[in-house]
């Protein structure tokens, strides 16, 4: 039996340097052959103005999901359908430019092994280290062909609900893969042109986040030193480490942070002062969002 409801999950947010909150050291991580001066000529995504772009998106969700997070960056891409709890139910997809090996971190503890599953019209297979158990014990890995010659995974646990295995599967099924830009809570006016994207994260667990329902942060890296913008709703605890500038306008709290001011040299630009004075807030109202966050 499936779930018969699903939870609708707000369609703009779905958490590196310090203060990277790493959801799972097994997270996706994945490499595009698609560079930018491609993605401009196919009329795909522009990433100079929204960094946070996601490759596939969830459809349906069990109603125990509570909301999507999204990361790009140096530590994988990814969106993460999550629950709440102490043990909260995780769904993680990510998209692969070639199909990867069935065990593709080494860490399964025993030989992987795969069986066929058809995921809407697709072929794809369940890893497994048991070929009696398609869920894998409980650490359940579906992936299929997406139909453009990449591969989708989904990485599932803590599945506290009925029939999981019939459950992931309409998941995947209703899977759409193409780039998204990922709507955000800010609007940067420009930066410079020697900062380095590092990561872009949102966090949708309260537990995680003060009791507060979602965050933000986007880091880059400038003369190797770390700079970051962080957004949460107002009455958040500003950062607690890189001695954060931040300001509280239409009900969100934005914080700067810079690890190694000197070597990051932001005087020409007023120093983190001068890149929070960059940023407009844009409010609580998920609908209000942008999708153009810089420039």
């Amino acid at each position: 039996m499936v779930l018969a409801a699903a939870l609708a999950i707000p369609a703009a947010l779905g958490s590196p340097g310090p203060g990277f909150q790493a959801a799972d050291p097994d997270r996706p991580t994945t490499t595009s052959t698609t560079g930018p001066d491609e993605q401009e000529a196919t009329g795909m995504v522009d990433r100079r103005h929204n960094p946070l772009v996601a490759k596939a998106s969830f459809g349906w969700l069990p109603e125990v999901i509570t909301g999507v997070e999204y990361g790009v960056g140096d530590h994988g891409d990814y969106a993460l359908a999550v629950g709440q709890g102490e043990y909260p139910p995780m769904i993680w997809l990510a998209v692969y430019d070639k199909e990867p090996p069935l065990d593709r971190l080494g860490k399964m503890g025993g030989q992987a092994v795969s069986i066929p599953a058809k995921v809407g019209s697709h072929e794809g297979y369940w890893v497994t280290v048991d070929p009696g158990d398609p869920l894998n014990r409980g650490y359940a890995y579906l992936r299929w062909e997406t139909g453009d010659g990449r591969w989708a995974e989904i990485n599932a646990y803590y599945l506290d609900f009925r029939d999981p295995q019939q459950a992931l599967l309409r998941v995947a099924a209703d899977v759409k893969v193409e780039d998204r830009a990922v709507p955000l809570p800010l609007h940067i006016s420009g930066l410079p042109d020697n900062f380095r994207l590092g990561d872009v994260t949102t966090l949708r667990r309260p537990e995680l986040n003060d009791g507060l329902p979602w965050a933000v942060q986007l880091f880059y890296t400038v003369n190797g030193a770390n700079v970051a913008f962080h957004v949460k709703p107002a009455g958040g605890a500003p950062p607690r480490f890189g001695d954060p500038v931040c300001k509280t306008e239409n009900e969100l709290l934005a914080c700067v942070t810079v690890d190694r001011p000197v070597a990051a040299d932001l005087g020409p630009i007023g120093g983190a002062q001068g890149l929070l004075d960059r940023v407009t807030l844009l409010g609580l109202d998920e609908s209000r969002w942008t999708d153009r966050v810089i420039g």
